[in-house]
């Protein structure tokens, strides 16, 4: 199919106006059949990422069109072949050195660690300026995206799909409601980090932002990770919050373990939990681990079964002292 004839198929499919404003494109890449092995990446849902410089659109005086939340875009080979439709849900810019493991391994590429994305685009982002007077470092300012597949000729796309990403400014209200639903059910703020005591939530999202960073230097707690919101692509409403951590404190290497989370009280038993420890257990996998820890209450019984239909083995029971809590500890195999 041509761009337009793909673009054509999807509207009257999916019942979006055929006048929509949509880009065509091809993924670049250090080597020219890469094109094709990051389309790929995409229909097999693999990749749900991409990133561009910034210097590149203000060196041609385009940055009125550096990407948004809400737009389409049309994928194509390197035959100039549409194989997709994708749509933005989430749009931030970052200098190089502060681009966050997540968005390395959204972008589905390699071994999808940071180290992998950092080498390749490296080298890409110097080529992409090697003909300006911009100079490439690990402060050239880059788009990070993360995008929806919403169209591929011939397939059915599941209707009910989450979409997973780090807290933004984008998603400002819904992180104010999933908060506000947690107070008034008085639930645990469970893998939602700082959520509880900031109810500011440009507060919450630079703290969420600081604590990705790869470049910050170690605290007190000397742990890094990732806070992960869990979002309903049918409605964009979050419906779990995770912090996954990739260096671990003391207190999470003998009682809690790499991941916690939550679920929205009201979306609550309806299978999103399995589908966020599994989402976990895959991004854990880019930072080279083969066996993770997850814990939970003895008495939470519909947190067990999640950690057990991912896979989980039971280790001990453990006492947390300074929280007065026994936890059940459980290992995974990646």
């Amino acid at each position: 199919m041509t761009e337009k004839e793909l673009w054509a198929e999807f509207c009257s499919k999916k019942n979006v106006d055929i006048n929509t404003p949509y880009e065509a494109w091809g993924f670049g890449g250090v080597e020219e059949s890469d094109t094709d092995k990051l389309a790929e990446l995409v229909l097999q849902g693999k990749k749900f990422g991409t990133a561009s410089s910034y210097d590149e659109y203000v060196m041609e005086d385009i940055t009125d069109e550096i990407p948004k939340v809400g737009d389409y875009s049309v994928i194509l080979n390197s035959k100039d072949e549409a194989v997709c439709v994708i749509k933005d849900y989430d749009v931030y810019i970052r200098p190089f050195g502060d681009v966050p493991p997540f968005h390395a391994y959204a972008e589905g590429e390699g071994n999808m660690s940071l180290e992998y994305w950092r080498n390749v685009h490296t080298s890409f982002f110097k080529e992409c300026l090697d003909e300006t007077d911009m100079p490439f470092n690990q402060e050239s300012k880059i788009i990070c995206e993360k995008f929806s597949v919403e169209y591929i000729p011939s397939e059915n796309l599941p209707d009910e799909e989450l979409l997973f990403v780090e807290p933004s400014m984008n998603f400002e209200k819904e992180i104010a409601a999933y908060r506000q639903e947690m107070l008034d059910a008085d639930s645990s703020f469970d893998g939602c980090f700082s959520m509880k005591r900031m109810p500011n939530i440009k507060e919450y999202v630079d703290h969420c932002i600081e604590w990705a960073n790869p470049r910050r230097e170690a605290d007190e707690r000397g742990a890094w990770g990732n806070v992960l919101l869990a979002i309903r692509k049918t409605d964009m409403k979050i419906v779990g919050c995770m912090q996954v951590h990739n260096v671990l404190t003391e207190r999470m290497k003998n009682y809690t373990g790499h991941v916690g989370y939550s679920v929205r009280p009201s979306e609550r038993r309806k299978g999103y939990a399995k589908k966020m420890l599994a989402k976990a257990v895959d991004f854990l996998s880019s930072f080279g681990f083969e066996e993770i820890v997850v814990s939970c209450l003895p008495e939470n019984e519909a947190s067990k079964k999640t950690i057990l239909s991912n896979g989980g083995e039971y280790i001990e029971t453990v006492f947390l002292d300074e929280d007065k809590v026994y936890l059940e500890k459980y290992k995974i195999q990646i």
